[in-house]
This record gives C-alpha cells, sequence and structure tokens, in this order.
C-alpha cells in the first residue's frame, strides 16, 4: 500500500467527511429498513436504492430479471415472478485510467415472523444505546448504505475517480442469488467487494447450497383402522434418519478454508407438512430440506448424494417400491466459492483494515452462502467486507452503530486507493 499524494490527500479528506456525517450513514440504513423488502416485495425499496443513486448524479440502470436466468448454472427457482421487483446498479465513471470496481449488497430479507418475539416495531429501526434494530439493519442494510453512502460522500468532496465505481443493489439474495448471477453477466469490473456484516472480518470462502423436496405418498383412512392406511408422515421417518446420517458422513470430510469449524456441512429438515386430521391417516407429506457442499463440489454431485441416501433409506421397502418419494429441487441449487488471499484487491483491502484497525483482518469461511460466488465465477475476485451486528434472520437482529464509520473508512480509503484518484 503506497497510494500517490492525490489519493493519500483524498482518503485524509473523505475519511474526515465520515467522521462529520456519521448521522446521516445511520439514517440512510434507518430509511433502507422502513422500506419493508421480503421477498416479492423488494420494489419500493429498490425504487429508493435507485432515487438515492440519482441523487447523487450517478447513471442508473433498473431492470427485472428474464425468466431465460434461471436456466443458467448455479441459478435457482424462488418460485415468485420476476417482473416487478427489479435489481439496481448504478456507475459512477473515472477518468478513464484507473482499475474498476463492483460494490454490491442485495436488498431482500427474511421475514420478521413472529413478530410476536421481538421487543421493537422490525420495521421502525429503533436504535437503543449503540444498537439500532430491525429486519434488515444488519443483514444487509448496513451494507447497502454504504453502498450509496461512499459515492454521493466522494461527489461532494469533488473527488474523482480514474477507475469506475459500480453500485449494485440485487434481489433473492436469500433465497437463489438470480439477482447476483445477472448482474455478474452484466457488469464487468477488475474486482469486487460484497459489504455483507462480517463484523470486519473477510469472507473468502463459503459452502454451496441445494434446497430439494421430499414427497412422501401414503394411503388415508379413519384412524380406527390405521393399518389399513400407510401413515406418510411415519415412512418418512427413515428417510429422515438417511439425511441426518449423510450430514454426518459429510462432515469427516475436510477443506482447508473450513478446518477450524466444528461442523461446516449441514443438512437441514427445515419444513415438514403432512396430514390435516388427527384421525385421518395421512396420504401425503414433504420434506423440505437444505443441504451444503463445500467449494469445488458440483451441483451435480450433491444431487448424486442426496439421491443416493434416499434410495437406501427405502430400499427393501414393499410400499416404496410401488410409491417412490419424489424428489425435487428448488430455491438455491449452486456451488460454493472461494477468493485467493494474494488476489490485489484482496491483498489491498486488507492493507487499509489493517491500518484503521491496527490489526490484519481475520478470515471466515462461510457455513451459508452469499453472493460473492457469482462474481468469482465470471472472474471477478470478491470477497465479503462490512459492519457488525447480530441476530441476523432471528427476533431483534440489531446493527452495532459503532462498526459503521470504520467499515465505511476502510471501504471508502480502498475505493481511492484501487480505483485511484484523477489529478
Amino acid at each position: 500500500m503506497n497510494p500517490d499524494e492525490a489519493t493519500r490527500n483524498s482518503i485524509d479528506r473523505l475519511w474526515t467527511e465520515i467522521d462529520r456525517r456519521e448521522d446521516e450513514l445511520i439514517e440512510t440504513v434507518a430509511e433502507l429498513v422502513r422500506h419493508p423488502s421480503e421477498l416479492g416485495n423488494e420494489a419500493e425499496a429498490q425504487a429508493y436504492v435507485a432515487e438515492h443513486l440519482r441523487q447523487t448524479g450517478l447513471d442508473v440502470d433498473v431492470w427485472d430479471l428474464d425468466e431465460s436466468i434461471m436456466s443458467l448454472p448455479n441459478a435457482g427457482d424462488s418460485g415468485v415472478p420476476f417482473p416487478g421487483r427489479p435489481n439496481v446498479a448504478a456507475v459512477q465513471k473515472g477518468a478513464g485510467s484507473g482499475r474498476s470496481l463492483i460494490v454490491q449488497g442485495h436488498i431482500d430479507v427474511v421475514s420478521p415472523e413472529p413478530v410476536a418475539a421481538w421487543s421493537y416495531d422490525p420495521w421502525q429501526a429503533t436504535i437503543a444505546g449503540d444498537r439500532m434494530y430491525g429486519r434488515g439493519a444488519h443483514d444487509m442494510k448496513s451494507g447497502d448504505a454504504l453502498n450509496l453512502m461512499l459515492p454521493r460522500l466522494l461527489r461532494d468532496l469533488g473527488i474523482q475517480l480514474n477507475g469506475d465505481l459500480i453500485v449494485q443493489s440485487v434481489i433473492e439474495e436469500e433465497c437463489t442469488g438470480n439477482g447476483a448471477l445477472d448482474a455478474a453477466r452484466r457488469y464487468r469490473a477488475d474486482a469486487a467487494v460484497i459489504t455483507e456484516p462480517t463484523g470486519g472480518r473477510f469472507t473468502h470462502a463459503h459452502v454451496g447450497v441445494l434446497w430439494f423436496r421430499i414427497g412422501i405418498t401414503g394411503k388415508s383412512w379413519h384412524a380406527m383402522q390405521s393399518w389399513y392406511g400407510v401413515n406418510a408422515i411415519t415412512k418418512s421417518i427413515p428417510i429422515m434418519q438417511a439425511l441426518q446420517a449423510l450430514d454426518a458422513r459429510l462432515n469427516e470430510r475436510t477443506h482447508p478454508a473450513f478446518a477450524d469449524i466444528e461442523h461446516p456441512i449441514n443438512l437441514n429438515i427445515g419444513v415438514i407438512q403432512g396430514g390435516d386430521w388427527p384421525s385421518t391417516v395421512p396420504g401425503a407429506c414433504e420434506l423440505h430440506c437444505r443441504l451444503s457442499c463445500y467449494p469445488g463440489q458440483s451441483i451435480a454431485e450433491t444431487r448424486h448424494e442426496i439421491e443416493t441416501a434416499i434410495a437406501g433409506a427405502i430400499a427393501g421397502d414393499s410400499w416404496f417400491a410401488e410409491h417412490p418419494p419424489s424428489l425435487t429441487w428448488d430455491g438455491f441449487q449452486s456451488a460454493g466459492s472461494t477468493v485467493a488471499m494474494d488476489e490485489p484487491s484482496v491483498k489491498l483491502l486488507d492493507a487499509w483494515h489493517e491500518r484503521v484497525f491496527g490489526a490484519p483482518m481475520e478470515l471466515k469461511a462461510g457455513t451459508g452462502i452469499n453472493d460473492m460466488r457469482y462474481y468469482n465465477f465470471a472472474g471477478i475476485p470478491a470477497g465479503c467486507y462490512g459492519a457488525a451486528g447480530d441476530n441476523g434472520h432471528a427476533a431483534d437482529e440489531w446493527l452495532d452503530l459503532r462498526s459503521m464509520v470504520p467499515a465505511a473508512k476502510v471501504l471508502g480509503a480502498f475505493i481511492l486507493d484501487w480505483c485511484g484518484v484523477a489529478e
């Protein structure tokens, strides 16, 4: 890290401005939280993002995904039509002689239900002490706010970059990744940073994830003669046991990025639906599940693991021989991803983190999936770096407000040093 004098001066000015406008940065997070953006309801929040970028003076691109995206490798199916739920991107044009950068965040959030479990209204961005409570305050409207505010601060300071800075706000990170898949095809850059809340750590690897459904057919009958029926719920038990055994076997394998994690691969039977009356033998049952896999393992290989486990569970069962379970794939269908630590962009981000925090940034291998994969798949080195907080996907999700300024300073300095400052 050896920026020229113009870049050093610009970083000093930007850091001063970040300190001065901390309240504005935090209020931007709050405004984003106040725009609910669950799956299928992202339009209003994306309109806010697009208008914020327009007011900064950026060229804004708003587009609906095409259904054909779902036929691409590593795409998924959320079951929600794309029209009216756009991606948003904008470009802060550089002078033309520097490296380009994408900063990306997802606008979608998970449901806050059950709302009764919350201490605060999940859509009001309540500040209590050094925390902001709200759905998405942490995951990841904190990062979206950083992506919106840094270009605005550069504009207000009159700082022009040499390379292009591309801001992206995408849909469906929480269930398919289709938004990022399309955005990574639509825009090219020399590097990317996904501003997921990492607590100042750097996510350099994450697992792949598949969602799947197993349908079990039984035979309905009155419970007073239950032996004439076939209980689809109890028929699912050996299948669930086989899936649990698969989980254990997969965790006997190792991957260097996950060596320090006790149980990196997780198979979750997340939903079970079956039956509709206590005195009726249920004639149908469905398991909705999620399985992860190490980077480097393909979707086809992971599907085969699941298929083999189910086949072993039903082998020798006369009912299943005549009524085999159905297996369908939905939601995430994506491989995992890694980024090399010797990538120039990663080394530079690390250097600025150490400058701000006084220590090298810690590495994180994610046992969940995130959008960095699509940029790495496209040859754009990408990892995750952002603010701190907790309770993502849980009640009382919160953002550590004290983490926003340091994260903004690291990312702001990195942007200026990576893209360069026009003389």
